[in-house]
């Protein structure tokens, strides 16, 4: 594992949710605090609460746009190929369709719980998202 895998996967098993530990990863590179970085991202999480783009995503999403923000076409570019990798990689960027489940649900919740997919399955997104952004030049 790389510096920013172990400290995403770190933030993640800590406090921290899935966009929190992916732009956590890298804030700091980019001229943004970690506290910063952790509250912008705080309701990203859970794919925004609503089992919606995975959290992930959104998180690499941010650090696409703290690196590139000041580019348009640049920065549509780079996104386009992260969700283009990350699609490729897991098949899609829906937080309830990589899970299998709705965790926004008590069944897809408890679900989520049993099947420990906040710790296995999730924390592997957090990592593929970290690793196709570490590929890409982050």
């Amino acid at each position: 594992m790389s510096e920013k895998t172990n400290k995403a996967s770190e933030m993640f098993l800590g406090k921290y949710n899935c966009s929190q530990s992916v732009l956590g990863a890298f804030s700091e590179d980019y001229g943004m605090d970690l506290d910063t970085a952790v509250r912008i991202a705080g309701g990203l999480g859970s794919g925004c609460r609503s089992a919606e783009l995975c959290g992930a995503v959104s998180g690499a999403v941010l650090a696409v746009g703290l690196k590139h923000g000041d580019d348009t076409a640049v920065c549509i570019s780079k996104t386009e190929e992260f969700l283009k990798q990350f699609k490729t990689r897991y098949g899609d960027i829906v937080c309830r369709n990589l899970l299998g489940c709705d965790i926004t649900t008590p069944d897809g919740r408890e679900k989520a719980v049993s099947e420990n997919l906040f710790t296995t399955r999730c924390l592997g997104l957090v990592v593929g998202a970290v690793e196709i952004l570490e590929t890409l030049g982050y």
